[in-house]
């Protein structure tokens, strides 16, 4: 496929999940990487056209930024690719027998078929809740969608809420819409609260806070289908290389490079 052509088919896979996206950015990029205002525009256009996929943005930093685009493109795609975080979740969740959880995350929808002891208790959000039940139901895994007035007693009854963080910041965490609610009930009812954070889901403050803007800086922010977590509310962090770490482990977490200049807007 053309390199162009490959970008637009990125570009515009809209619903996919945001790993198998952020993967073929990066081998988009890698066709026009010997061209650093190519790959600029080419960057702006990918994060444009997906505000909330956070190892895209990484993936897109990493390519204007570095002396070596393609070496450092190329290893940040192997890291997300070989992701352990949900061999990480595989072992945490030794005894457990409910979780609740909201919308899609391959990452722990993956560690509940290959446990397939487990009853899963899924909160829609944005529709993505019902690929999760899909998911689970074709690998024979206990699971029912939790309606939203269910949300809370779901919350209060689960040996665990599971999160999944689309983007990590210093003091707060992008998640799905529906994620504050259930993080606060199990707060208050002190059961645990467990983050997932995946291989480039950690951001830069300006990026982080940029693209909590783009989908949270509107007059009715309740219907953005986006929540914000404060790192308070986390019991325990899972990720490629942290089992059961505290919430003060996804300040820690390794950024991509701070790259501004995906920010302005292409003019193409």
């Amino acid at each position: 496929m053309h390199p162009i052509e490959h970008l637009r088919y990125v570009a515009r896979a809209h619903g996919a999940d945001p790993v198998e996206v952020a993967l073929g950015a990066a081998d988009a990029l890698a066709g026009v990487s010997r061209d650093p205002a190519a790959a600029l525009v080419s960057a702006r256009r990918l994060v444009e056209h997906h505000p909330t996929n956070a190892p895209l943005w990484s993936v897109c930093a990493h390519a204007v930024t570095s002396m070596d685009p393609y070496r450092d493109v190329d290893d940040l795609t192997k890291r997300i690719a070989n992701d352990s975080t949900a061999t990480n979740l595989v072992d945490a969740l030794e005894g457990a027998t409910t979780i609740c959880m909201v919308g899609w995350s391959g990452h722990l929808v993956d560690a509940l078929a290959r446990r397939g002891d487990i009853h899963a208790l899924v909160v829609d959000s944005l529709g993505d809740g019902q690929d999760a039940l899909r998911y689970l139901s074709r690998r024979e895994v206990s699971c029912e969608l939790v309606a939203p007035e269910g949300m809370a007693s779901a919350a209060e009854s689960a040996d665990a809420t599971i999160l999944s963080a689309l983007a990590v910041g210093d003091e707060s965490v992008l998640c799905a819409g529906g994620s504050l609610a259930l993080a606060a009930v199990a707060y208050c009812v002190q059961q645990p609260v467990w983050m997932v954070a995946s291989e480039g889901t950690r951001l830069p403050s300006g990026l982080f806070t940029v693209m909590v803007s783009g989908v949270r800086d509107r007059p009715d922010p309740w219907a953005s289908g986006f929540d914000v977590v404060s790192h308070a509310l986390i019991t325990s962090v899972f990720g490629p290389t942290i089992s059961s770490g505290s919430a003060d482990t996804l300040a820690r977490m390794t950024t991509c490079p701070a790259a501004d200049e995906l920010l302005r807007r292409s003019v193409v």
